[in-house]
């Protein structure tokens, strides 16, 4: 240990008046007995700085790990959230409100073979073209596979080159 810190420790231990006396006591008679008490009651003194210590940090390690589970929990709440805001997004959307699909289709032919898909196969394809959704996000948003997604998505695809080219 440092000199300054056991000159800092002592000085502490001496502005318990209690100790001070002792110590006076000793510097006047160099007794044994005297010394003895005044070492155990320095060991006491210094056993509690030690403990104080010791808890002091683990509180404070302690205080960061619950701090790092706090911020660890509000990230995946915040990502959380997010997800639900996109599902309620996606589940209060409506196809047969003006914000539909066809609305972003200027031409006729297509516009018209999209009102001919489901409801479903407007929805995927809503949220893939024009909300910019992969079929991952679909298929968690919608509650299917991704392979469901996939084929629907294609069939409907099929449907409106078959019904455009007539």
């Amino acid at each position: 240990m440092g000199e300054l810190y056991l000159k800092s420790i002592l000085n502490s231990f001496l502005t318990i008046e209690q100790n001070k006396k002792l110590y006076e006591e000793y510097k006047v008679s160099f007794d044994k007995k005297k010394l003895d008490v005044l070492e155990n009651e320095f060991d006491k003194f210094y056993s509690k700085i030690v403990l104080v210590s010791y808890f002091s940090k683990a509180l404070h390690f302690a205080a960061q790990k619950y701090d790092q589970g706090i911020r660890r929990y509000k990230c995946f709440e915040e990502e959380l959230l997010e997800r639900n805001d996109d599902v309620i997004c996606i589940d209060s959307y409506n196809v047969h409100e003006p914000e539909n699909i066809v609305n972003h289709i200027e031409d006729k032919n297509i516009s018209e073979s999209i009102n001919d898909l489901t409801d479903r196969q407007k929805r995927i394809l809503y949220l893939h073209f024009v909300k910019e959704m992969t079929e991952a996000e679909i298929a968690s948003a919608m509650n299917m596979s991704q392979q469901a997604v996939n084929k629907a998505k294609n069939k409907a695809l099929d449907e409106i080159r078959l019904n455009a080219s007539k």
